[in-house]
């Protein structure tokens, strides 16, 4: 362990990540120490135990850092889990980094950095590349730029366009929004930061900082036996979104938009699952929820029929992450000529 880091056990932390896990025993050492292993060494980690039945408690336990600490609940679910670890948080950062996923050595010092020279904003977030179960790297990342530059909440509204591993907030965010909503099964990051971006300025940092391991028991995965429930529940922050009449008239008249969007993702994930009636049903709704059907039309054509032969290839591949790397850095031009940014 460096001074500083030393230092800071007998200090204030700046940053508390908080790593909530449930029977990630198998992972957890490594996302653990992808947090010791910052550049930015003034932190506290916070592992929260959801009612874990494997070797969590005694790996922990071995870490043998004091920058560690480890609290221990009944099996409730991952929104009480993060609140109880912002409950005793210390840092005037937070951060959340799942147990079988990792950090980048730099993850801290490029958002924190980010935060501390740009006091205007609430939170910074950049991207996370997808691994597999082995952790070797895949095409997927999450995490892009604002759709509507310098406007986080109509950026959120259309699409959530953060990556909740790639991310750190103020603590004063949640001391004004509140914490995560415990009734929600799925999309609790959505809804927060969408609650967040009505009060608070958000930044993109185009770098990857962090890994997103894909595997068997993902929660939000293909073979997830809560699936359907969790796809489903994709709608529920935006519900309560637009149920707020003093919703301003911009983000109500995305509603349309917002919602064709959902189902849209929501189908695509039946294709991948290769549950095409289910997937159809999704595709409907979202033209009939779309003010333009006919642009819909053609996205559900691209996501069937299109992009699925593309992925088949190599070359459909490269096709696939060219037209996406394009997309990326027209929003990044566009974002770069707001007045005032």
């Amino acid at each position: 362990m460096s001074l500083s880091a030393a230092r800071s056990i007998m200090s204030t932390p700046k940053v508390t990540v908080i790593i909530p896990t449930h029977n990630r025993a198998r992972y957890l050492s490594d996302a653990i120490h992808s947090v010791l292993n910052q550049t930015l060494d003034e932190l506290e980690a916070v592992v929260v135990d959801d009612g874990s039945t494997d070797a969590t408690a005694e790996l922990v336990s071995a870490i043998g850092d004091q920058r560690v600490r480890y609290l221990r609940q009944p099996h409730r679910g991952i929104s009480v889990a993060m609140n109880a670890g912002m409950r005793s948080a210390r840092g005037q950062y937070i951060a959340r980094l799942d147990s079988d996923d990792l950090w980048l050595p730099e993850m801290l010092a490029a958002l924190v950095g980010i935060l501390d020279a740009q006091p205007a904003f609430g939170v910074a977030y950049g991207k996370g590349q997808a691994m597999d179960h082995e952790g070797h790297p895949l095409d997927h990342i999450q995490g892009m730029s604002e759709r509507f530059p310098g406007d986080a909440l109509r950026s959120l509204v259309y699409d959530d366009c953060t990556c909740n591993v790639a991310l750190v907030a103020r603590r004063e965010c949640f001391d004004h929004v509140g914490f995560y909503d415990e009734s929600l099964v799925a999309n609790e990051d959505w809804d927060l930061w969408l609650r967040v971006a009505r009060h608070y300025r958000f930044c993109f940092v185009d770098q990857i900082v962090a890994r997103i391991r894909w595997h068997d028991e993902n929660f939000t995965g293909l073979s997830s036996p809560r699936f359907a429930e969790v796809l489903n529940a994709r709608t529920v922050p935006l519900d309560k979104l637009f149920s707020d009449p003093e919703l301003p008239p911009a983000i109500r008249a995305m509603k349309s938009a917002a919602y064709t969007n959902v189902y849209l993702f929501r189908g695509q994930r039946w294709l991948q699952k290769r549950a095409f009636k289910r997937a159809g049903r999704e595709f409907g709704l979202a033209l009939r929820a779309s003010e333009q059907p006919l642009t819909t039309g053609v996205r559900i054509a691209w996501f069937a029929l299109a992009l699925p032969v593309l992925k088949q290839t190599a070359l459909g591949r490269r096709a696939v992450g060219a037209l996406a790397a394009l997309r990326q850095r027209r929003r990044a031009q566009h974002e770069s000529t707001i007045p005032g940014e």
